[in-house]
């Protein structure tokens, strides 16, 4: 059993206050003795202009992040913008109970807006995770459009995924979109964390799934939510349906 937690947050311009945000509720999570608390999208640095980025003491900040893993004994994973070479990336970290950066995912399906405006570079591949819990995997947002890129993480031997978003409400698909972390939990044989932003201007829904049920979700407000995680009715499932 893992116990697993996603953060609805607001989601900042000021870097300081989305870190003090982050490790206020890694500690809420580890109080409710949760192994691995997930957070939003840019949830660190929410912005695309490199001089911003280039301003802010982002080591310093992920460091800060790494002692209150380790201090409260639970893994995090958190998005930011990121800068590797002059080039921004949409990425996630994970950072283990040990406090080390074990894995940076950059996010490999831009959203139009990302694609059109340039300013964010597309990530070039995806790995599952090993950790003492079994294999999990890591996208961000836009991602859960694309089924069988899930679907790879999960043929690779992932039974979590994990899912930082910032779901701008437009209104239009909002309803369907929703629904996706289900579906893809489904079709994938896996559980489903999607962990969204509690802005205003976001869809603030995110929700804890496995194939047949939703174990838990929260919608319009700031909080956290909570599930126990058992790898058996993975293994049950995928051996029912074969569908990886």
């Amino acid at each position: 059993m893992v116990k697993v937690a996603a953060a609805q947050i607001p989601v900042t311009k000021n870097a300081l206050d989305n870190l003090n945000n982050i490790i206020k509720y890694i500690k809420k999570a580890a109080s409710k003795k949760a192994d691995i608390v997930c957070f939003p999208e840019t949830s660190l640095i929410n912005s695309k202009n490199k001089s911003y980025i280039k301003k802010i003491q982002l080591k310093k900040y992920i460091k800060i992040i790494q002692n209150s893993c380790k201090e409260n004994k639970i893994h995090c994973i958190f998005g930011t913008n990121f800068l590797k070479n002059n080039k921004a990336y949409n990425s996630a970290f994970f950072i283990d109970d040990e406090g080390k950066a074990v894995y940076r995912y950059d996010k490999v399906n831009l959203f139009i807006k990302e694609k059109n405006k340039k300013k964010i570079i597309a990530g070039k591949n995806n790995r599952i995770i090993k950790t003492k819990f079994g294999n999990i995997g890591i996208i961000i947002c836009w991602d859960i459009a694309y089924p069988e890129y899930i679907k790879e993480l999960s043929k690779k031997g992932a039974w979590i995924i994990f899912c930082p978003s910032y779901i701008k409400n437009y209104g239009r698909e909002l309803e369907s979109y929703l629904g996706l972390p289900y579906s893809r939990a489904f079709e994938s044989s896996c559980y489903f964390v999607s962990c969204d932003s509690a802005n205003k201007e976001c869809a603030q829904y995110s929700v804890i799934c496995g194939p047949s049920e939703i174990y838990s979700e929260i919608k319009g407000k700031e909080g956290i939510i909570f599930a126990e995680l058992d790898k058996r009715k993975i293994n049950g499932v995928r051996k029912r349906y074969r569908l990886v």
